[in-house]
């Protein structure tokens, strides 16, 4: 062949290469963003997550909207070879401070568009995921048949992904397709060289942890043979139980041990499709569940003997398993808990107890304290007591679980009494990088360092809450207590009003807010800290309109069509480029 074609085509093979290994670009978005058919206030986080796994976030400066589109704000979406390799369309979903939106999308790379989202609190089995995997055992170059003789396999080593060794009776699969291990047993030597095969006497596979960030999960799987290559498990962590499984979780640890619930680390819940528990007619014979948390976690609950894995199974029955803490830890010194589950795979949650409170005002086993503290009910860590919490002044530390829920109701208010700031049990409270939250501090700021009020404002009270950038889910109350001489404006004609001050802009924004004359007190909720004031506005001048307003580019509505992804379009214009190339050379 002419030494002319077979360069031009190595020049074509070696520039496909190179577009096709081009990284998959992100898809972006913008829009507008609701809660509860409210616009979502500043500071409310936005999640975009690809199988339960989070691919991207933003948090929004202005309230009703995120983005917009080419600006920091905008909510960048970027999915891994893992998720491509499962769906060349992954369905993305969208979550509002913890809540699911009602919109997905899929995923195509490269994409730009607008679109307006909306999300509902308050539903009772709202759980918030935080991590997920799935494990398929339809493993690249494993086959599977059945046969009168037993159930036959089949591996070709040139195209297992992964590590392979034999033994006498097994063959091991190391690190393929989400699995950390697969043993195959067999009922003799397996045969073969770059074939092995065997009849199949058991099998047994250990996934590959599911990482949070702060823990991980992890499931060993014993089945009486191989489930074949339709079967998978979905696994996902979320932060908190189901409504119904907190219930049955609280139950059945009094039950055990007279102890209640004192925090939840997380739930696992293993979804099986294609395979099933010996107990339901399947053949998972047990489950080995491994779940791992912090230091700070396991410290705080008062130590390793407290924690316990427990298990819902899907008929609803709820056990504890026997759970024992390894003697190592792993490499970022989480604690590693422990439990063989003998009715196989369902949800599983790792908690802490802790024994019920006996000193109460009136001799019950519940109630309130007579100094007026919080006795909530350790059981219920997501419940809100209002039982008036201990009031700090100037900081305090926050308790809460790994994932940021607080575990006791904090208040702490400024030296002058004049403010403070409520953090109720129950609520998601995390740092500007997305951390739980550990500590709250509230400071007067001096007038001379408050940025200038609007035209016909007058601010009375500037109250810096920190650390900047904390969000809140629900919101956190923020009070003023005003004076006999400050109320006394009221009747004069000035209106109160409640504006948080946004660096990213540099303008004041109103916030909702409520007066009560009984008490002489303006409440209002925030999502987020930054800069609060209480101000006054005069009545008959109109301060101008602190809210940003859209342009006619961030208000096209409507679902526009998903762009040609970028990394496609170079791989074209490379290919076109390259034949055009290959035809010159072939008419000299």
């Amino acid at each position: 062949m002419d030494i002319r074609y077979i360069i031009s085509l190595l020049i074509l093979l070696s520039l496909a290469c190179t577009a096709a290994a081009l990284p998959v670009l992100p898809d972006e978005f913008a829009g507008s963003v609701t809660l509860d058919g409210k616009p979502a206030p500043a500071g409310t986080v936005i999640t975009a997550r690809i199988d339960w796994n989070e691919r991207g976030s933003t948090v929004t400066t202005k309230a009703g909207e995120y983005g917009p589109l080419d600006s920091p704000g905008v909510l960048a979406v970027r999915a891994t070879e893992e998720d491509l390799r499962r769906s060349g369309s992954p369905i993305i979903t969208f979550w509002v401070n913890g809540h699911k939106a009602d919109q997905e999308v899929a995923f195509t790379g490269g994409a730009t568009r607008r679109l307006d989202l909306s999300a509902v609190t308050g539903g009772e089995d709202d759980q918030v995921p935080v991590a997920s995997g799935r494990n398929s055992f339809a493993i690249e170059g494993v086959g599977i048949t059945d046969t009168d003789g037993g159930q036959q396999v089949v591996i070709n080593n040139r195209t297992v992904l992964g590590g392979i060794t034999t033994n006498e009776t097994a063959i091991t699969l190391s690190n393929v397709d989400g699995w950390e291990e697969v043993v195959i047993f067999t009922r003799e030597r397996p045969a073969g060289d770059m074939q092995l095969a065997g009849t199949i006497e058991s099998v047994y596979a250990r996934s590959s942890p599911i990482n949070t960030g702060s823990a991980w999960a992890q499931v060993d799987l014993e089945m009486s043979r191989h489930p074949g290559s339709t079967a998978q498990l979905d696994t996902t962590i979320y932060q908190n139980p189901k409504t119904d499984e907190q219930e049955a979780f609280e139950t059945v640890v009094y039950q055990m041990t007279g102890k209640n619930i004192n925090s939840f680390a997380y739930v696992l819940n293993v979804q099986k499709t294609n395979v099933a528990n010996e107990g339901d007619g399947g053949i998972i014979r047990a489950a080995t569940i491994r779940m791992a948390a912090g230091p700070e976690w396991v410290t705080s609950m008062g130590g390793v003997d407290n924690v316990v894995i427990l298990r819902q199974a899907d008929d609803g029955t709820t056990t504890g398993l026997e759970t024992h803490c390894l003697k190592e830890r792993d490499a970022a010194g989480n604690y590693i808990f422990e439990a063989v589950s003998p009715g196989g795979l369902s949800a599983f949650a790792l908690v802490a107890t802790k024994a019920p409170s006996s000193s109460t005002g009136d001799g019950s086993g519940s109630g309130t304290t007579p100094g007026g503290g919080s006795s909530k009910d350790p059981g219920s860590q997501l419940v809100y007591d209002p039982s008036a919490p201990e009031v700090h002044t100037g900081r305090v530390s926050l308790a809460t679980s790994p994932t940021g829920v607080v575990l006791e109701s904090v208040t702490v208010r400024t030296t002058d009494e004049a403010c403070a700031v409520e953090i109720r049990e129950g609520t998601t409270a995390r740092d500007a990088d997305g951390n739980p939250l550990g500590e709250v501090t509230t400071t007067r700021i001096a007038p001379a360092d408050v940025p200038a009020a609007p035209p016909g404002t007058t601010v009375a009270i500037a109250l810096s809450c920190g650390p900047a950038g904390a969000t809140f889910d629900p919101p956190a109350v923020l009070t003023y207590a005003l004076s006999g001489e400050e109320w006394a404006k009221i009747d004069k004609g000035a209106t109160p009003k409640v504006m948080w001050y946004n660096p990213e802009t540099g303008k004041w924004q109103d916030v909702p807010a409520t007066v009560d004359p009984a008490t002489r007190t303006v409440t209002a909720e925030v999502s987020h800290f930054s800069i609060y004031a209480l101000a006054w506005a005069v009545s008959g001048t109109t301060a101008p309109e602190t809210q940003d307003t859209p342009t006619p580019e961030q208000e096209t509505a409507g679902e526009p069509g998903a762009a040609f992804p970028t990394w496609a379009l170079a791989l074209v214009v490379v290919l076109v480029a390259a034949l055009a190339a290959f035809l010159v050379m072939r008419k000299k």
